[in-house]
């Protein structure tokens, strides 16, 4: 995940760090799923230090071989079953939840299409000078642009502003990571993932704040009497 197992270890530490603060802000049923994923990424970079470890011989093939398909498994398969639904439990009822309903199904349809290759044996993990390289041959170019919309196109839908914002924030730092390891450079997603679960925390305590101000939660459409709820500001187009 990132260019050396010691920078995974010490961006996996500060994500842990992130992730307990963030399951702290959790209040409701509704920001449970949002709100552990930054305790998701910080197993996932730990994950990545074990695939480099086992790639190097500091442990052994079977090590390598759990390590790489566990993180793949949460790269390619949980991912795009888990971002949009998390991001679709935040919504109130409208035509953004109904696009991310299928959006939702979309990326179940990727994730399923992944799992397959996975478990079929089509996965490899080859370690490069700063980065591994991890494919899953023989899925369609048709689940890989749905594993995008999912992941991706889910927070482009939010009627939430924060929400929202961050989605084309986090669509540009993608491509950007995606094309600097086109080009054989280190990789850095460990530091994407640790920015991801910053952002993930100061939303929940955004959300914690307003409510305690008297606005209703993201996914309600009531407004308290006499007020119109910021996040409802986003929504004066659909």
């Amino acid at each position: 995940m990132c260019l050396s197992p010691q920078v995974d270890v010490v961006a996996g530490i500060g994500i842990t760090v992130i992730a307990i603060d963030a399951i702290r802000q959790i209040k409701t049923g509704r920001m449970l799923m949002i709100g552990v994923l930054p305790a998701i990424f910080a197993l996932h970079t730990f994950t990545s230090a074990f695939v480099w470890w086992g790639s190097d011989g500091t442990f052994n093939q079977t090590v390598f071989t759990y390590a790489s398909n566990l993180f793949m498994f949460i790269a390619f398969v949980f991912f795009p079953i888990y971002v949009p639904i998390a991001v679709l439990l935040l919504e109130p009822p409208g035509w953004r939840r109904d696009a991310l309903l299928i959006l939702s199904g979309a990326g179940i349809f990727s994730g399923v299409d992944y799992f397959i290759g996975l478990v079929g044996g089509n996965a490899s993990a080859v370690a490069c000078d700063y980065a591994i390289n991890y494919q899953v041959a023989d899925v369609s170019s048709v689940s890989g642009g749905l594993y995008i919309a999912a992941t991706c196109g889910s927070m482009l839908l939010s009627g939430y502003r924060p929400l929202f914002y961050w989605g084309i924030v986090n669509a540009v730092g993608v491509a950007a990571l995606i094309f600097i390891s086109s080009q054989g450079l280190p990789s850095l997603w460990c530091f994407w993932a640790a920015i991801t679960s910053w952002f993930v925390n100061w939303l929940l305590r955004r959300i914690d704040r307003e409510h305690a101000e008297g606005e209703p939660w993201p996914w309600e459409t009531h407004p308290v009497p006499g007020k119109l709820p910021r996040h409802a500001k986003s929504n004066d187009s659909g």
